[in-house]
């Protein structure tokens, strides 16, 4: 048997080693975010009340509480339980100041994500809900008028909402973070 048959007959197999080890290595990958015990949820919900805005501390190399965050940027987060009630959030925005909001559901991606550019009129009027909320929410308002608030749907019962604002000197970090402070973040009986 010449060195090109052995070869040849060991193809199949090396493709089969292959195949596997990727599979597992995919496999590994996408099953990482649901069976790790310190996910972004658990890890902000000891730092924060549900229902309440809270400012986090600036980003430090060492110390931070979101991977990858940016210096920049002063974050706050509020933690929201659609059990007690749809989660309200509401901002009053001046000039032109970079604001984002992504909403993320627990044990999941975030569903939706908005910035400053989408405030009516100097102001971002949010309401998280779950499907039943929207339903009872819909039946009660009047036929001729849309809602004053953008609805969200949120995929579960928990949730958070991210914030950041940005400081684009370093001499404005106070400033971004008085942005934030600003937002008001409360349960909403219905």
């Amino acid at each position: 048997m010449s060195a090109l048959d052995r070869a040849l007959s060991l193809a199949p197999w090396l493709a089969a080693t292959l195949m596997t080890a990727a599979i597992v290595h995919l496999a590994s990958i996408l099953l990482m975010p649901a069976l790790a015990p310190r996910d972004a949820f658990a890890r902000l919900e000891t730092l924060a009340p549900r229902a309440s805005l809270t400012p986090l501390a600036p980003a430090r190399p060492g110390r931070e509480i979101a991977p990858f965050g940016d210096p920049a940027m002063a974050v706050a987060i509020c933690r929201y339980d659609l059990r007690d009630g749809p989660l309200r959030l509401r901002a009053e925005l001046t000039g032109d100041d970079f604001v984002s909001f992504s909403f993320h559901a627990r044990g999941a991606a975030i569903f939706y994500a908005m910035t400053d550019k989408a405030a009516f009129r100097g102001v971002i009027d949010v309401l998280v809900v779950t499907p039943q909320q929207l339903e009872a929410l819909e039946a009660a308002d009047p036929e001729d008028e849309i809602p004053a608030e953008t609805r969200l749907v949120s995929p579960t019962l928990e949730g958070f909402v991210y914030m950041r604002s940005l400081a684009a000197l370093p001499w404005q970090a106070e400033e971004a973070a008085a942005r934030l402070r600003k937002v008001e973040c409360a349960a909403e009986a219905l």
